[in-house]
Parts: C-alpha cells; sequence; structure tokens
C-alpha cells in the first residue's frame, strides 16, 4: 500500500539485491557496443519501469511465491521484484532467455 500525502500517493522506495548494478552494467555495455544512443535508450527503458514499479507493485503478476516481473520496453529484458510493506525489493534484471531457475535464487 502506497502512503497517501495531501491526496497525492507517494511511490514507494527501492532497495537493490547487490547483483542488480552487474546485471544492468552487462546490459547497458552490450547495448553500448552496439551503440551508444541503443544504450542510451536501454538505461531509460529500464529507469522507466523502475519507476512503475515503484508506484503500482501490486499491478504486476507474481511468477514465484512472492516475486513479481514486469519487461522492460522493446528490449528482451525482465526486471524481477518484490513488493515488501516498507518498499519495493529489486531482485534482478534479466535477459528473458537466459537461465530462469536462477532467477528465484536472489533475495533479501
Amino acid at each position: 500500500m502506497m502512503m497517501n500525502c495531501g491526496g497525492a500517493l507517494m511511490a514507494k522506495k527501492r532497495r537493490y539485491h547487490p547483483s542488480v548494478a552487474e546485471d544492468l552494467s552487462a546490459a547497458v555495455s552490450y547495448y553500448d557496443d552496439i551503440s551508444v544512443d541503443l544504450g542510451k535508450r536501454f538505461r531509460v527503458s529500464v529507469r522507466n519501469r523502475l519507476r512503475v514499479i515503484s508506484d503500482r507493485p501490486e499491478s504486476f503478476a507474481r511468477i514465484h511465491d512472492e516475486m513479481r516481473a514486469t519487461m522492460t520496453d522493446r528490449f528482451p529484458y525482465v526486471i524481477l521484484f518484490e513488493d515488501r510493506a516498507e518498499f519495493v525489493a529489486i531482485l534482478g534484471i534479466f535477459h528473458a532467455a537466459s537461465d530462469q531457475p536462477g532467477w528465484f535464487t536472489r533475495s533479501f
């Protein structure tokens, strides 16, 4: 549940699993090697999706226990997260064709 502050809903804070920085760096490097513009578009896509996760975490389907997921726009990447009481736990950013059982080993 998001807090209400003067009639406006407040987005939940995000906490990141330590491996998320590496996930993002690897994906950005891949797209930057193709085109710096493509890398920028990927970063914007991830940033926008993270904002939506913070604003409406409950709107995404559970895919494993309490884990939820969403795809990035125009890129084949999945952002895996959990909607916790005080924050949204971002667990990983994975290529959609990667080893999916490995996705579910991360936790806070």
